[in-house]
């Protein structure tokens, strides 16, 4: 099975680094971008599974990258990682609470989906 992968955005290297050590540690494929532009450049080179954004970016810029992504890639699932669950400021994005199990939780629902249904043993 080809490896699941994620990637990441922010512009706090500290968090970034943190958040993407854990879904290594995970077992996930991590790309790390601490611009918009690099973030598009990666995200449209459908090299990524999943994209997820750091809440040090602010709301306008995770719009702007969301909608950027989505015109070429719209069916690229996105997690915004915020203060609250399920809450986000940006169209497009599933808000998720900041949490290492709250983005482990997500990554491994997106991973499922993206792999559809599987046969019972």
């Amino acid at each position: 099975m080809a490896l699941f992968r994620i990637l990441f955005v922010g512009y706090e290297c500290t968090l970034l680094d943190l958040r993407s050590q854990v879904l290594r540690q995970a077992g996930y494929g991590v790309e790390e971008a601490r611009s918009r532009q690099a973030a598009l450049e990666l995200a449209e080179s459908d090299s990524v599974d999943l994209m997820v954004i750091c809440d040090s970016l602010p709301s306008t810029d995770q719009q702007w990258l969301i909608s950027q992504v989505h015109r070429k890639r719209r069916m690229l699932p996105v997690v915004c990682i915020g203060n609250y669950a399920y809450v986000s400021t940006a169209d497009g994005c599933v808000g998720i609470e900041n949490t290492p199990d709250a983005l482990l939780d997500a990554v491994k629902l997106a991973a499922e989906q993206r792999r559809g249904p599987q046969p019972p043993p």
